[in-house]
């Protein structure tokens, strides 16, 4: 049962892949943060550079990080952590915020032939007990161009099924630490995090104090979200709102297909960092190597990300079903049991098998203004999570 943690020093661990702007992201939440709370944040590349000299490392660099033994890094990050859980300890912090990357792509190399590194383990995990851990990912395609512009792997020649796979290195760590800690006493709470999320969400996000949902709706065919970000917008002033298309990977998935029915050779992509849109060209090669991971790890991340939530909204703007949207529902509904709610604008109802899914109650149906029958559904949402089995108030 996924529950709200109760108002007290809370410990958040911020990890995933690197290249994914997981510091940046966490840096501009930090003032809203700190209106309501009293909040630590441990950058622990930070903390490794002030414990190096003492480990005979004296002028440890970001860029040179790979050119000391593997032994040395671990004792050097080991040491660390070792500081960083010092400090949380004896600080009165609301909320203490460690941000590390989970995974290390290297070049292959004595001392780092597999050409993976930890940069947190399942052993310092347990260690920092955090209560929630927050698993950072940004869109392949802009990892993609991080990767080739940072001086640690822009040498490595890794394309799109290679980053692909180093996320699901990287979030499988994360994955065991959890699975692990619910069998303990000391359980962790879990989420899959987007960076294009609005920075208000991973702010809600932290704080603990509103239910969280995940909004299902279907995305294949559409080309026009506007109600659903009206709704999303609605949603937020009372709840954590998952959005699936947070991530864009179902954009490679999209484009891949019109260039096999097309018989093109490149996929041409519009990619956003830090706020600047640009084209990235991908082979058809490059991305037909990388397309069944890439449409497993759709499907895998928005059914654990269901997992960790409160509830399911769906708005079902299509009188057409999708096969996402009701994968969605009967997750939901079955294996993690998550209470559903459906807005429906239609005169005609669902399908006998949706409606089999999801409580007759639940369902918001008919033809008259959309906005209003999005505000009933807001209205029945706010009046009925508390009653929720899977949410604990704070």
């Amino acid at each position: 049962m996924t529950t709200s943690p109760a108002q007290k020093k809370r410990i958040v661990l911020v990890t995933g892949p690197p290249n994914n702007g997981r510091d940046e992201y966490i840096t501009k939440a930090l003032p809203e943060l700190s209106k309501t709370r009293k909040i630590g944040y441990y950058h622990v590349f930070d903390n490794m550079i002030k414990i190096a000299s003492g480990c005979g490392v004296p002028n440890l660099k970001r860029g040179s990080i790979f050119d000391i033994s593997k032994a040395k890094l671990d004792e050097i990050r080991d040491k660390a952590f070792a500081q960083v859980i010092d400090q949380i300890q004896k600080s009165s912090n609301d909320i203490d915020i460690i941000s590390t990357p989970s995974v290390f792509k290297t070049p292959i190399k004595v001392d780092y032939y597999d050409g993976i590194v930890e940069g947190l383990n399942i052993e310092i995990m347990r260690k920092l007990k955090p209560d929630l851990l927050v698993f950072f990912m940004d869109d392949l395609l802009a990892v993609r161009k991080r990767v080739n512009e940072d001086i640690l792997t822009k040498n490595l020649g890794l394309e799109l099924k290679d980053i692909a796979e180093w996320r699901e290195i990287s979030l499988q760590s994360a994955k065991d630490y959890v699975d692990e800690a619910k069998a303990s006493e000391v359980p962790s709470d879990f989420m899959i995090f987007a960076k294009q999320h609005p920075i208000s969400t991973f702010v809600d996000l932290l704080l603990g104090n509103k239910p969280r949902i995940y909004v299902s709706y279907h995305i294949t065919g559409q080309n026009d979200f506007q109600d659903i970000g009206r709704l999303i917008g609605k949603l937020q002033r009372y709840f954590v709102v998952m959005d699936p298309y947070a991530i864009k990977d179902w954009q490679i998935v999209k484009e891949y297909d019109k260039a096999i029915e097309k018989n093109k050779n490149k996929i041409v992509m519009e990619v956003k960092t830090n706020g600047n849109a640009t084209k990235e060209r991908l082979s058809l090669k490059e991305t037909e190597e990388a397309i069944n991971l890439i449409r497993s790890q759709i499907v895998e991340r928005d059914l654990e990300v269901i997992a960790n939530v409160h509830a399911t909204v769906v708005y079902h703007k299509s009188k057409t079903p999708s096969y996402g949207v009701m994968v969605e529902v009967f997750h939901s509904a079955t294996t993690v049991q998550r209470p559903v709610y459906v807005l429906y604008p239609f005169k005609v109802r669902l399908s006998p098998f949706f409606e089999h899914y999801v409580k007759a109650d639940n369902i918001i149906q008919g033809t008259g203004d959309v906005r209003v029958m999005e505000d009933t559904l807001v209205k029945k949402l706010v009046s009925e999570y508390p009653n929720w089995q899977t949410w604990s108030p704070p």
